[in-house]
């Protein structure tokens, strides 16, 4: 190893010391180490009176012991000569690479899985509870799946435990296992280096369409499932097993492109089972997204998104029976620099809307639209508050028959919540919605929830 200024002069400096434990008498000056120059400069006075003197002060010669002085070892001023030598030249490189010259090279970090020392490749493990106790006015109304609470008294909405971790510099690794009911969410790889700005995910995972699907219970602004989501994905959302690739494109601005097949069944789309013979390519769900963003201004962001989800029916008799749904989404955030406490203070708006035809038994197609509207405003680190209302209507004539109440009715529904976070990893939230739904009487829908989050917590999505 190269020495350096201050490694060889601290070892120059500890040359008295051991010759002093070496034995020298009691009382007599250790030797002195002549300077780099060679010059014998006298040693130091011992007693206290003349080292309480200014430093500016130069020592009695009467006062002096005498002490016979040593030159310098002719090795040991060569190596301070090298370090002082290779000192000034890497201050020269810093200074060269401060005004635009060559960077001196950064020490090399130790690559994932060879040679690491630490904790970079331990799984980052959280766990957390969503428990809930819930009140509904009527007894014959649309009983929701999923996470969404289905009836009165108190329920456990999710017990989750989330992993995830760095496997190498090429690929991480995300699960998430719903310890409540023992099912798997989501298990997936993501690839981290590929060129081209290229993403590639594979496993089982929920879908990268609309602002909804894509999220999990704890991320919610809400308690339940907004009911457009329901009708068209199911109550558990759209997580399937498949492969997904995604591309950022080279453009100024922020431009994803995502587009996966999967199989599987959810809502409105299932994958032929084995028992029906072996699914083709037209069996398969697909579903794609392309999303931009924008810097509006320092206190303003905005994304929006283009969605489709293609696939076989789920209602459907014959493998061309399809299911198409078309989509977009809205999502504003204003949130003032400079205000509030370290920019909990914000208001979010989330728009996102859906056309779907589904092919079903005996040839019929039904037709649907609708969407949800949101607005959260952030009122401090320990409060937040928001609306929102949701929208479904049949485009068809085909009335209602019993096999498409699941699939979407005429439904209006509000919600309005408050939630109180003691911390980032706690929150207490109370939610009142009411429902308007065809062939149901009106309902009045109570919530409230509580969340707890234990161990490391990964950071969301925009």
């Amino acid at each position: 190893m190269r020495p350096t200024m201050l490694s060889v002069l601290a070892a120059a400096l500890t040359i008295p010391s051991l010759a002093a434990l070496a034995g020298e008498p009691p009382g007599q000056a250790a030797t002195p180490v002549a300077p780099p120059d060679g010059s014998a400069q006298p040693a130091q006075p011992a007693s206290a009176e003349a080292s309480a003197k200014p430093p500016t002060e130069a020592p009695s010669p009467s006062t002096t012991p005498s002490a016979s002085t040593t030159p310098m070892d002719p090795a040991l001023l060569a190596q301070l000569q090298a370090a002082a030598g290779a000192d000034e030249q890497t201050v020269k490189a810093q200074n060269a690479g401060a005004l635009g010259g060559t960077q001196p090279s950064a020490p090399t970090q130790p690559e994932l899985g060879k040679g690491v020392v630490g904790n970079e490749t331990n799984p980052a493990m959280a766990f957390i509870v969503d428990a809930a106790g819930a009140w509904f006015s009527q007894d014959h109304r649309i009983h929701q799946e999923g996470h969404t609470p289905h009836q009165t008294g108190p329920v456990l909405q999710s017990a989750e435990l989330a992993i995830q971790a760095p496997v190498d510099p090429f690929f991480r690794v995300f699960a998430a296992v719903e310890v409540a009911h023992m099912e798997l969410e989501e298990a997936y790889a993501t690839t981290t280096s590929l060129p081209l700005n290229l993403q590639v995910r594979a496993g089982k995972f929920l879908s990268m369409v609309g602002r909804h699907n894509p999220t999990h219970l704890h991320q919610w602004k809400f308690a339940t499932t907004p009911l457009p989501n329901e009708f068209l994905f199911g109550g558990e959302g759209m997580a399937l097993p498949g492969g997904e690739l995604s591309v950022l494109l080279p453009v100024p601005w922020y431009v994803e492109i995502v587009g996966a097949v999967q199989a599987g069944e959810a809502g409105s789309y299932r994958t032929r089972t084995e028992g029906s013979g072996e699914p083709t390519y037209r069996d398969f769900v697909y579903p794609a997204r392309l999303v931009q963003f924008f810097d509006l201004a320092d206190d303003w962001a905005l994304q929006v998104g283009l969605n489709t989800v293609q696939g076989r029916s789920s209602a459907g008799e014959r493998g061309a029976d399809r299911t198409q749904a078309y989509g977009a989404h809205l999502f504003l955030k204003w949130r003032p620099i400079g205000q509030g406490a370290t920019g909990y203070t914000y208001i979010s708006t989330t728009v996102e809307g859906w056309y779907r035809t589904m092919d079903v038994a005996g040839g019929d197609r039904w037709k649907d639209a609708g969407g949800y509207a949101e607005i959260t405003f952030g009122i401090d680190k320990e409060w937040d508050t928001g609306i929102r209302g949701e929208l479904w209507r049949r485009l068809d004539d085909l009335g209602v028959p019993e096999e498409r109440q699941p699939f979407g009715l005429d439904a209006t529904r509000g919600t309005a919540q408050i939630s109180f976070m003691p911390s980032h990893f706690s929150r207490i939230r109370a939610q009142y919605a009411f429902e308007k739904t065809e062939l149901f009487p009106d309902n009045h829908i109570g919530l409230l929830q509580l969340e707890v989050a234990a161990g490391a917590h990964g950071a969301h999505t925009y």
